[in-house]
């Protein structure tokens, strides 16, 4: 996933252009009705690029928001638009499939992350990482691919997907983005049982889909958002991950 990102780092004002609105009007809320409040909490952000959906996070509440992503250069932009507009959002590159206990969050966000998983042990591996790195009682939210969206035609967002009908569980596959020059992406096919296995299987409970806000009756969001929750038990407190994030250090 890197180097394809870092490439896509380069242009990323002209991506943005295209996929921006249907984020705006359709992700982020969709995303923080799910979340249903951010006062006080502590927010990790996986695969968050050059940082959208962190600074909307921070806006509505959150105390703390660390931001991580593999590639160098989104983080980068990240932290130059942090610089413009001090939000005290922090930014890490990490690869989230071997990502280390960087506090104990409330709650871990991860939009159309997930899906670049290419192996059944790898989509584990990026659950695992989420659990590992909330508090008792936290909560994933994450938007994954749709596994429903029809082929070869333009999505809501833009999007392009370049696949067969009849695919198999990790099957890979392309998006293609209608930008200057054309973006391509290379990410992976998975269900909707296939996530909710892998989020069981590392511990998750409580596994829901939420609902898609800003979309007509008819249209078919592009991506799907999950809730899943850390169980209670023993572990960090609140107040120590908001601590740990603020000062920038592992918990």
């Amino acid at each position: 996933m890197t180097p394809q990102y870092d490439e896509i780092a380069a242009h990323y004002r002209e991506v943005d252009r295209v996929v921006g609105p249907y984020r705006e009007g359709v992700e982020i809320p969709s995303l923080l009705h799910a979340i249903g409040g951010l006062n006080g909490a502590s927010v990790l952000d996986l695969g968050c690029g050059v940082g959208p959906f962190t600074r909307v996070l921070r806006r509505q509440g959150a105390a703390a928001v660390l931001g991580v992503d593999a590639s160098v250069a989104m983080i980068e932009l990240a932290r130059r638009r942090e610089r413009e507009e001090q939000l005290g959002v922090r930014y890490e590159v990490h690869d989230i499939t071997g990502l280390p206990v960087l506090g104990a969050f409330d709650i871990v966000t991860a939009a159309l992350v997930l899906h670049y998983a290419d192996s059944r042990s790898t989509l584990e591996r990026m659950c695992r990482s989420a659990y590992a790195n909330l508090a008792p009682g936290g909560r994933l939210l994450a938007i994954v691919g749709n596994p429903g969206l029809q082929p070869e035609i333009s999505q809501p967002n833009g999007f392009v997907l370049h696949r067969s009908d009849q695919l198999r569980e990790g099957d890979p596959y392309t998006i293609s983005i209608p930008t200057t020059p054309p973006t391509s992406l290379a990410v992976h096919y998975w269900s909707r049982a296939a996530y909710e296995e892998a989020l069981q299987n590392c511990g998750f409970t409580d596994v829901s889909w939420e609902p898609m806000l800003g979309l007509p009756a008819d249209a078919e969001p592009v991506g799907l958002l999950f809730s899943a929750r850390r169980p209670e038990g023993g572990g960090e407190s609140r107040s120590a991950a908001v601590a740990a994030v603020g000062a920038g250090r592992p918990v």
